[in-house]
């Protein structure tokens, strides 16, 4: 026996314990197949309202980045302000600081005053009771007079620097309470901007999480879909044995004569069918079943072979590797992937063989004539 068919031999028998037909109660796959349906209805509809609702949050998003443009701009003029408060403050704090020392100053100039004064005080009392000559007591009335006059002025100095060092202050308290105004209304500002990102960031997350939960689920019921047809196909196509004449071919072309099978290189592809065809045709399963086989097999190219219960398999090789996933299962007409390059058609082709158990027999006479 060649190598090429001792090969898949062994890739038939390993997969015999899977081969296995699941049976059905019809009544039942219609059923669950209906019911799933409507579930796939539902969930298109759910995700269609998903996607319209993600849609209009990315429309809001212009707004909400105008919103937050006037809120940076509030930003932008409370921080100005606030720069502006605290640059008057520390000039009204200066401006304190130095009344503060002139005030000393005018205090200890007031206190040598009043210690100049003291003695002409008490002179003068004694004067009361002395005799002195009247030019004596002339400059000492004009020294006293301009002791006075200089103790007046500066106490009133001293008076008009309170008043100015008061009102300092109050400008502070109030430039103070201006700018913890202004900070909070920048801080207010801030977190409303802050706020406004997270909730648009925390509805867009939640829409699109539902929204790929949703399309998970959706997948699944329509893998549920694909599974219930494939069994409902299967149960009314009846058995494989019984198609013999009726298989559709497994894609469009020309199929070539046995001669072209047995030629140099085509060793061990006698017992099936070759067919010349377009590059990248669609080649189809001919009949419901289960892929066990999806490879490379040596002299064979890309392989898929088809179990369709009770030990009937067909193989389907030199395709591209874009073919069918091992396990899936697949109704007829499905396409397993497309032709590649087939030695015996010295060009794009499939070659198709029909097997029960390990035997290999003639396809020609199970597919249906063409004209």
């Amino acid at each position: 026996m060649p190598v090429r068919a001792v090969l898949l031999v062994l890739l038939l028998a390993l997969a015999a314990p899977a081969l296995a037909p699941r049976p059905a109660p019809a009544g039942s796959v219609e059923q669950s197949l209906r019911a799933n349906e409507q579930l796939a209805r539902q969930g298109r509809q759910s995700l269609t309202r998903l996607t319209d609702q993600e849609r209009a949050l990315h429309g809001d998003l212009a707004a909400i980045e105008d919103e937050l443009g006037a809120l940076r701009a509030r930003v932008a003029g409370s921080e100005a302000e606030l720069k502006a408060l605290d640059a008057r403050i520390a000039r009204a704090r200066a401006e304190g600081q130095s009344l503060d020392r002139e005030q000393q100053a005018a205090y200890a100039d007031l206190g040598r005053l009043a210690r100049a004064l003291w003695p002409l005080r008490v002179a003068d009392l004694h004067a009361r009771s002395a005799a002195r000559g009247w030019d004596e007591a002339d400059r000492r009335f004009a020294w006293g007079a301009a002791l006075y006059d200089e103790a007046h002025a500066a106490a009133r100095a001293i008076e008009a620097r309170s008043k100015r060092l008061t009102g300092v202050v109050r400008e502070q308290r109030e430039l103070r309470a201006r700018a913890e105004a202004a900070l909070a209304a920048l801080n207010a500002d801030k977190d409303a901007s802050l706020d406004k990102r997270l909730d648009f960031v925390r509805r867009i997350r939640e829409v699109r999480a539902e929204r790929l939960n949703q399309e998970q689920a959706l997948e699944q019921i329509m893998g549920a879909i694909e599974e219930l047809e494939y069994r409902m196909q299967a149960q009314d196509a009846g058995k494989f044995e019984d198609q013999k004449g009726r298989l559709p071919w497994p894609v469009d072309g020309r199929r070539l004569d046995a001669s072209a099978l047995a030629g140099p290189g085509a060793r061990g592809q006698g017992r099936g069918a070759g067919f010349s065809t377009a590059q990248d045709a669609p080649v189809r399963a001919v009949f419901p079943g289960r892929v066990v086989v999806s490879d490379l097999l040596r002299g064979y190219g890309h392989v898929v072979i088809l179990s369709h219960g009770d030990n009937w398999y067909t193989l389907y090789a030199f395709l591209r590797e874009d073919a069918a996933g091992q396990g899936s299962e697949v109704a007829s007409g499905a396409v397993l992937g497309h032709a590649g390059y087939y030695p015996a058609a010295k060009g794009p082709g499939v070659y198709f063989e029909l097997r029960t158990g390990q035997k290999a027999i003639n396809p020609v006479e199970w597919l249906a004539q063409r004209p």
